[in-house]
């Protein structure tokens, strides 16, 4: 007898966007305290340049595993800074340096962005110059015989389903994403309901956070602690469950971008007491 979709366990994950400046010891024990089983890396240290500063900072792959085992957690996205539309050459050099730690720690998932600005026209070039890079990607994950896939995710120009679905209509091979099911609602305008129907069978993680109707140094909105803002996160969740989504389902607390955002800890607290598992 198949479960009930209420009673179906997602697996938890957050962005260290939300505690950027924690060793990533510290990352893997604030999973621990959780109970997270999966850490999307962004940043630690301060630093984006994640095999850079691994290399640097002695963290080899054997030591990665070991504070990821002992912490009972896994690394399961790595997120660059790399946009399709509009890779130059330093950002695939960087594309590629990130992809292949990734692939040599096991990291299944590399996040990049479309590119592009949320509300402007996306022009045949662009859409063409994404597929280039994407197809380039695709040969040289051939020839390396990686395992990693890369995941765009629903941001900037592609913060809605239409702009995602034309891009993919250009592609032998459909690129698979990360919804950010707030960039699809507050954005693109879209419910989480339409968003899951025209992206569900593309959608290999997720992003949540919530907010409000009032503007930030960056945003015309402010972020907030889940359940304090107009998101709705509870319909996500449970279309999610619905749909008996397997992927990771992570707190994307944007702190390094926001710091008037509350520490990474009480956001996870409220999360869970928001949402259970």
């Amino acid at each position: 007898m198949t479960a009930p979709p209420e009673t179906v366990h997602l697996r938890w994950s957050f962005s260290t966007l939300g505690c950027a400046d924690l060793s990533l010891r510290e990352i893997c024990e604030l999973a621990r305290e959780f109970h997270t089983p999966g850490v999307e890396l962004r940043a630690i240290r301060g630093r984006l340049d994640l095999p850079q500063y691994c290399s640097e900072a002695g963290l080899t792959p054997a030591r990665i595993q070991e504070l990821c085992e002992t912490n009972d957690t896994r690394l399961v996205v790595a997120g660059s800074s790399c946009k399709l539309t509009r890779a130059s050459e330093q950002d695939r050099a960087d594309l590629i340096a990130l992809c292949a730690w990734a692939d040599a720690l096991g990291i299944p998932f590399v996040r990049v962005f479309g590119g592009g600005t949320w509300g402007e026209h996306l022009t045949d070039a662009e859409y063409a110059r994404a597929v280039e890079v994407i197809n380039w990607w695709r040969h040289e994950k051939l020839a390396r015989q990686w395992q990693v896939e890369l995941l765009m995710e629903t941001h900037d120009a592609f913060s809605a389903s239409a702009p995602c679905l034309k891009l993919n209509e250009r592609l032998v091979q459909p690129l698979a994403l990360i919804w950010d099911s707030h960039h699809t609602w507050r954005l693109g305008g879209e419910s989480p309901a339409d968003s899951w129907e025209r992206l569900g069978p593309l959608v290999r993680h997720v992003h949540v956070k919530d907010s409000i109707d009032k503007p930030s140094s960056r945003h015309p909105f402010s972020y907030v602690l889940p359940g304090d803002g107009q998101m709705p996160m509870v319909e996500v969740i449970a279309l999610l469950r619905e749909g008996r989504f397997d992927g990771f389902v992570s707190l994307e607390w944007e702190r390094l971008w926001h710091p008037y955002l509350p520490p990474l800890r009480e956001a996870l607290a409220r999360l869970q007491s928001q949402l259970g598992s």
